[in-house]
């Protein structure tokens, strides 16, 4: 499993409800999920699970070139011991420069998130884990916002089908210095997906995941994967919005394996406010 830390910037995620604080608490952190609609769950539960012994990845990423570009740079590193998994990740978003009045100004709004996870396999083929996470925003110089959350999952592999479960973002209020308390966008979700070897070199898979907000908003993704060969993946996807703080795209994405390494890229469209966004990663397993 590689851990690459991905976010969308909170300008793009303005459209959701006002109520939350902190939205990209609730972002998918790989580019393979982004290119089929990010639906799969980054969950440290998965890696008991997972069959890796010890992996790690870095990423870049590019979001809103179009509106208002925000540059992120991220990695962590995952391992696996008999039952247990353990898991560590970052990342850091940088935002065009501030405007006051139409006027720039010389300072970059920031966002900053730490993960460490743990997790255990109850059975073979079932595992549990738990996610903490600190995240910190900065829209502007000595003002900032901060909380720390967790995500608490149940991770299920059964031949070609698995299955991911639980809440997610789970934690303090945010205060905010000038507008009041907010929560954070926590939210109950569920994935889902199923392999199907056509021939020995040639596997189709299909996923997809709803998300159901506690604000009450609902999203939804599908993707489909094709993979030749465990070296070559091409991916497609669509993720519904709706109301959550996560609006509306398609994607499609690519990805490549070959001797323990790993390199995905994907590109989101058919979105006014992600369009033209991509992500891409590297990274080792073992």
């Amino acid at each position: 499993m590689i851990l690459a830390a991905c976010l969308i910037p909170a300008a793009a995620l303005a459209q959701g409800p006002v109520s939350e604080a902190l939205p990209f608490t609730q972002l998918d952190y790989n580019p393979a999920s982004i290119g089929m609609g990010g639906t799969r769950v980054s969950s440290s539960a998965t890696l008991p699970l997972s069959g890796v012994k010890l992996g790690g990845g870095v990423s870049y990423q590019n979001y809103m070139p179009q509106l208002s570009a925000t540059k992120y740079i991220g990695g962590g590193f995952a391992s696996s011991l008999d039952k247990l998994g353990y898991s560590l990740s970052f990342v850091h978003g940088t935002g065009e420069k501030l405007y006051i009045d139409d006027v720039a100004t010389d300072y970059n709004p920031t966002e900053m998130m730490v993960n460490a996870g743990v997790s255990y396999a109850i059975l073979d083929q079932l595992a549990v884990g738990v996610n903490v996470k600190y995240a910190q925003e900065q829209p502007a110089k000595n003002y900032s916002n901060s909380a720390i959350a967790a995500d608490v999952f149940v991770a299920g592999k059964f031949s070609g089908l698995d299955f991911a479960a639980g809440v997610s973002s789970v934690g303090q209020k945010v205060k905010s210095q000038a507008t009041g308390e907010y929560s954070l966008p926590s939210a109950l979700i569920a994935s889902a997906g199923y392999a199907y070897e056509l021939t020995e070199d040639n596997v189709i898979s299909a996923r997809a995941r709803v998300d159901s907000y506690f604000s009450g908003a609902l999203a939804a993704g599908a993707g489909v994967e094709y993979c030749w060969s465990g070296m070559v993946c091409a991916r497609a996807g669509y993720h519904y919005g709706g109301d959550s703080i996560i609006p509306t795209y398609a994607s499609a994405g690519l990805g490549l394996r070959y001797s323990g390494f790993t390199l995905d890229a994907a590109y989101l469209f058919a979105s006014d406010v992600l369009g033209g966004s991509f992500a891409i990663s590297a990274g080792v397993r073992f």
